[in-house]
């Protein structure tokens, strides 16, 4: 598909002191591009704080055009929430534990563990309830496994004008449809950026089942470490 010009009329009202308005209108000729393949590839950590803020991001990149406010990141991807790091957590708590019935200035550690993974899994669970959609469902289409390339997602750029589309996008894309959805919430686009997924993406926007296992082993850990803070040594 060539470039194409497409025709955008402003219209603005301005009161002249409260007698009456003037309508100026202003006709812009904006030319538009190709349908083009804006994904890139990205590296993602195995935890998953960063498998769902993925799809977060994913989706804060195409939520401006519908004027959304942007969703929200979990925390402790980085570093807290790797599993060799919370075997290390929990090894430590046990330990430390363990030497607070001797030296009761050993329960310090595991007390600060316990509380810091029990925080950031409740953020983390406010972070998923506040979020819900997380999957823009006028902007993104799910299709089968294996029609991306390999990828689980993939972006593409559609003018707004555009009335052929080919490959992937002529079976899953109605831009009519999404132009009439986007318009209402921001006129001012000459091009809508869109997403196809399949269901390997879509995982990754589920309920984190770890963070229920993270609450139940850290809360047990914390009760573990009150039971041992109060015991005493017999003489």
């Amino acid at each position: 598909m060539s470039n194409q010009l497409y025709e955008h009329n402003n219209q603005e009202i301005v009161t002249v002191e409260n007698i009456g308005v003037i309508i100026g209108r202003q006709k812009t000729t904006v030319e538009l591009g190709e349908i083009r393949d804006t994904t890139e590839v990205t590296f993602i950590r195995n935890t998953y704080p960063a498998q769902y803020n993925h799809v977060v991001t994913n989706m804060n990149t195409i939520n401006y055009q519908t004027n959304t406010e942007n969703k929200r990141i979990m925390r402790g991807g980085h570093f807290f929430l790797y599993r060799y790091v919370i075997i290390f957590a929990l090894i430590l708590c046990f330990v430390f534990g363990i030497a607070s019935i001797y030296a009761k200035p050993c329960a310090v550690v595991p007390f600060l563990l316990t509380v810091l993974y029990l925080a950031l899994s409740i953020f983390n669970i406010v972070v998923f309830i506040r979020n819900r959609p997380v999957i823009n469902p006028i902007l993104t289409q799910k299709v089968n496994r294996g029609l991306l390339d390999g990828m689980i997602n993939r972006f593409f750029v559609v003018p707004i004008n555009a009335t052929v589309l080919t490959g992937i996008l002529a079976v899953f894309i109605n831009p009519g449809a999404i132009l009439d959805a986007v318009r209402r919430k921001n006129v001012q686009l000459t091009e809508i950026k869109v997403m196809l997924y399949d269901d390997r993406y879509q995982s990754r926007s589920y309920f984190p089942k770890e963070i229920i296992i993270h609450i139940f082993v850290f809360f047990v850990m914390f009760i573990l470490a009150i039971v041992f803070v109060g015991t005493t040594v017999s003489k």
